[in-house]
């Protein structure tokens, strides 16, 4: 079966990957990873089962699913693609993004791999329920490079507003537009992929905590140098460092800085909560549930204090 997306041809009966029309040199495990993300949608992939079925009758590290998605992720944005791609779902594994889902559409396959620029790739008729795409050419294609070069220069530009604009000014500086005058406390959200937690973010917003996001290890420990925060939640994995949150964790403690901390991740195992707690962490939670339960009872015992610096 082939489908298409944006600028790319996936056959996952042959297994390749084509990007306008050029094969792309792809490893079998991620377009495996994206058979069975695409074959099980809107439904997730545990972590058990991709390990199953992608490392059959093979002892493997429960890292390796984890670190297989951040390698396809790393793929396409590799070959231009700026649009999410796979969701993790805490507690129940990984799926397909539905921003994607939305271009992808069902063509039929071809006898054979198309060669490169080959005109079949991009006159397929389209899947009836699929959202329609516009051909490839090389003209399209660099002014495509160039509208995405330009769109990542303006989504830095924003990027870097919206973190200084959300920094907590000075004591005796009115707070800047972004945190009410009234908010109970202040969480340090460490997550290359914030928008997987979106729901819990909110939930925390609407008690009237504030949440600040970096995605990144060294922005975290330069904005926990700058202000006070009740509490920090991290993912363990990022980009090509799948112990990113034990980092985080040994780091921050290593500086003496004691604020409570809490790895929010998939399927953890207990000689990881052993872990966590050996080198100061507070606790790991796999769902919202468990997360909110760990969590809010600092802002109970804060309450009456102002957030602070």
């Amino acid at each position: 079966m082939q489908y298409r997306f944006y600028n790319f041809t996936l056959d996952t009966a042959q297994l390749y990957l084509t990007a306008s029309g050029v094969p792309v040199d792809a490893d079998a495990r991620q377009l495996q990873l994206l058979r069975l993300l695409i074959d099980s949608y809107p439904e997730p992939c545990s972590q058990q089962l991709l390990l199953e079925r992608l490392w059959p009758d093979t002892v493997v590290s429960h890292w390796s699913a984890g670190r297989l998605v951040s390698d396809t992720r790393k793929l396409f944005r590799n070959l231009g693609y700026e649009g999410p791609l796979i969701q993790t779902l805490h507690g129940r594994g990984y799926r397909l993004a539905p921003e994607l889902v939305a271009q992808l559409r069902e063509v039929p396959a071809a006898s054979a791999r198309p060669a490169i620029n080959s005109p079949a790739a991009d006159t397929a008729p389209a899947h009836p329920v699929a959202a329609e795409t516009r051909p490839v050419t090389t003209h399209a294609s660099f002014w495509r490079l160039c509208g995405v070069m330009g769109l990542l220069l303006l989504v830095t530009a924003a990027t870097v507003y919206f973190i200084t604009a959300r920094r907590i000014p000075d004591e005796g500086v009115p707070l800047v537009i972004g945190e009410a005058a009234d908010v109970r406390g202040r969480i340090l959200w460490v997550d290359d992929n914030p928008g997987n937690n979106l729901a819990e973010r909110h939930d925390f917003e609407a008690r009237g905590i504030a949440v600040y996001i970096v995605t990144n290890t060294e922005d975290a420990l330069t904005l926990l140098s700058m202000y006070r925060y009740q509490a920090v939640i991290s993912d363990m994995g990022r980009g090509d460092e799948p112990l990113a949150g034990f980092k985080l964790m040994e780091r921050m403690r290593a500086r003496r800085d004691e604020t409570p901390y809490f790895l929010y991740t998939i399927m953890p195992s207990d000689t990881q909560r052993q872990l966590v707690q050996q080198r100061g962490g507070n606790g790991v939670a796999v769902t919202s549930d468990e997360l909110f339960s760990l969590v809010l009872p600092l802002f109970a015992e804060d309450s009456a204090a102002p957030a602070g610096r």
